[in-house]
């Protein structure tokens, strides 16, 4: 070697530390600029979360008020006795048997960490963990996405992921401070049991790993069982993703073993579930995946006798078979259908039949301008993340594709499911931005050996004006998520959102509170469905139905108590031993011929409908009929009703909650 050379070849290798710890130093500096910018990311998804408490701590919306009741039950009598509860408060005369009608996920979740904490010696209240419990699994499902971001597209997918989900107004309404649902704990499953099923299909890592994360996927789908009724969809979605390798020829044994212990996991704790029991696994969907299990094991069988490309088609052929007998079994009636809301979902046109089903908002159509409002620019980001990851699909990108396209038809299907497009949707809008942003980026901070002068034909300035658009076009859905939090929840504005002399009308908390303070324990209560888990926890009064809507037949009865005549209404009322009748009607106190659309004075038409009624009976011509007139419910809003059946005992400040008790 000549000398000069040696003296080179010397030379790079008397750098070669200067140059490790140069790299070092980059990766420190990026590590750390990514694990701040999470922490600021979490940070914010609390504080947004957060803001209602301007107007008080407050448990909002209705079916919270439940979800408070049974965690409070199973503090004071423990986690067994809530197996035995048989409520009779709600649903009376027969009752409610609680194990049999609701999940233990969410209760069981608050009442341990509270218990933790008195241990710990904090003192904190129970109904104050549950305020806040949504806040918490908010911020460890903004994790869990990061780490399903960074999985499908790096660190900085990664932390364009957690922030989209951070500041999506549908997660956010959904996991806001007093939003104590069974979606908190929803969403983070489906996070969760996405980013460990995925690791656990990861043909780079040892076995023993991928065991361990398919173990884990199994436990976090268990807990999505216990917890949420839509626990169906994820269940969907994977049996999809199986399906879905044979077609585009990713499919493996790992891909096939991962799936049977997450499965056989997530359905060893699901039967112990009394609401789901052994028999959730003759669901249909359930049977399908028991039925392509099978068929699977039977393709492994003889594959290794007949060459790969042979079996393409006789496996898709089997797996399509499966699904067909799942349908037989449905059809001749071994496998439970779908129905009610989950039928509705997978075909709206079925929603009309069910005015009860239909009369809830939460569960109309989804519009264009809905999606907008939600997700802003990162709606049309996503679409073209869906282009990108198809370029280059692998396992991966392939499960995200499926989770963001059955979302996208589940959300505008139904808009209440905006909630479970969130996730997706973040997922494929920060793998576009990544892709659209590095090499901009790169030119602008001159990264690499030269600095470049022209990316995609444009140059630097014209680059950095780029960026400069891609932040801003975000901007919107910043505002729209901090006005979306800063409002009172449901309950702090008596579900009036109008203030009224510059504050929110307390008339609910007043109507509560003088229930129970001054309503006999034997009390009875009718009111309209919504009402009912407000009653039952705030009060303590025992009512005709809850907001679960359980026994369809029992809600036409108050709803033809409502819009039938005064003498016919006591005759059902006389039935059910009723002692009061509560209505909640929303006029403007200001101008009282003003009606806002929030009570039962807009909600009577859906009364009519499902007490089995014709509406043009009530409103014909655009003009309210004599029999409109003539119902009770017009009545007792109006305090006209006869004082001699329907004494007023109580009125809210503004009016809004009237409590008549009833004189037979």
């Amino acid at each position: 070697m000549p000398i000069s050379g040696l003296r080179d070849a010397l030379g790079r290798l008397g750098s070669l530390p200067q140059s490790l710890a140069s790299l070092r130093f980059e990766v420190d500096r990026r590590s750390l600029v990514e694990v701040s910018s999470l922490i600021l990311i979490l940070f914010v998804a609390a504080a947004l979360r957060e803001l209602p408490l301007r107007w008080g701590a407050y448990l909002t919306a209705y079916d919270p008020f439940f979800q408070y009741r049974v965690a409070e039950y199973v503090v004071e009598n423990g986690f067994s006795a809530w197996f035995s509860w048989h409520d009779t408060l709600s649903w009376y005369p027969m009752g409610r048997d609680i194990p049999h009608s609701s999940f233990p996920g969410l209760p069981f979740s608050a009442a341990a960490l509270y218990m933790i904490l008195r241990t710990l010696g904090v003192e904190v209240s129970l109904r104050d963990v549950c305020i806040h419990f949504p806040i918490l699994m908010a911020v460890v499902t903004c994790l869990v996405v990061y780490l399903l971001g960074r999985d499908l597209g790096g660190g900085a997918a990664g932390i364009f992921s957690s922030l989209f989900v951070a500041i999506s107004p549908a997660f956010i309404s959904r996991t806001s401070l007093g939003f104590f649902d069974t979606e908190n704990i929803g969403i983070f499953g489906m996070a969760a049991v996405s980013l460990l099923f995925l690791r656990s299909i990861d043909g780079g890592r040892p076995l023993i790993w991928r065991l361990l994360y398919s173990s884990l996927a199994g436990l976090a789908l268990a807990y999505l069982y216990a917890s949420w009724g839509a626990s169906k969809y994820m269940t969907g979605l994977l049996t999809l993703f199986i399906l879905s390798t044979l077609f585009t020829r990713h499919y493996d044994r790992r891909v096939l073993t991962s799936y049977c212990l997450t499965m056989f996991i997530g359905y060893l704790f699901a039967i112990s579930v009394p609401k789901l029991g052994p028999r959730f696994l003759l669901s249909v969907e359930n049977v399908t995946v028991l039925l392509l299990v099978v068929t699977l094991l039977v393709y492994e069988a003889v594959r290794p006798r007949i060459a790969l490309r042979r079996l393409i088609i006789p496996a898709l052929i089997l797996a399509i078979s499966a699904l067909g007998v799942a349908l037989l079994l449905q059809y001749v009636g071994i496998a439970k259908p779908l129905t009610g809301k989950f039928l509705s979902v997978l075909n709206p046109s079925k929603r009309p039949e069910s005015p009860l089903l239909e009369s809830v908002a939460e569960h109309k159509r989804a519009v264009w301008t809905s999606f907008f409002m939600d997700f802003g620019f990162i709606l049309p980001l996503s679409v073209f993340g869906c282009y990108v990851a198809l370029r280059g699909l692998d396992e991966r990108k392939l499960y995200a594709l499926l989770f963001y396209l059955t979302a996208l038809y589940f959300a505008g299907s139904m808009i209440r499911l905006t909630l479970i497009l969130s996730i997706p949707a973040a997922l494929m809008a920060s793998y576009a931005l990544v892709e659209l942003l590095t090499p901009h980026i790169q030119l602008v901070a001159g990264w690499g050996r030269e600095r470049r002068r022209r990316v995609m034909g444009v140059g630097r300035e014209a680059s950095m004006l780029f960026i400069a658009f891609i932040l801003i076009a975000t901007m919107p859905t910043i505002w729209r998520a901090a006005s979306t939090s800063y409002r009172p929840g449901t309950f702090a504005s008596s579900a009036v959102p109008v203030q009224i002399g510059g504050e929110y009308p307390q008339d609910w908390p007043q109507a509560l509170t003088w229930m129970r303070d001054n309503l006999p324990e034997d009390a009875v209560v009718v009111s309209w469905w919504d009402y009912g888990y407000w009653i039952e926890t705030v009060a303590g009064k025992r009512t005709l139905a809850d907001g679960s809507t359980r026994i369809q037949r029992q809600i036409a009865q108050i709803a033809l108590i409502m819009m039938l005549n005064e003498s016919r209404s006591l005759e059902i009322l006389r039935r059910y031993g009723a002692t009061h009748i509560l209505v909640f009607a929303t006029f403007n106190p200001n101008n009282p011929r003003q009606q806002w659309p929030f009570g039962d004075n807009v909600k009577w038409s859906w009364m009519v409908q499902i007490a089995g009624l014709n509406l043009t009976d009530y409103y014909s011509n655009r003009r309210y009929t004599e029999k409109f007139y003539d119902s009770t419910l017009y009545k007792l809003m109006t305090m006209t009703a006869d004082p001699e059946h329907f004494e007023l005992v109580f009125a809210s400040e503004h009016h809004f909650v009237l409590i008549y008790r009833v004189r037979y």
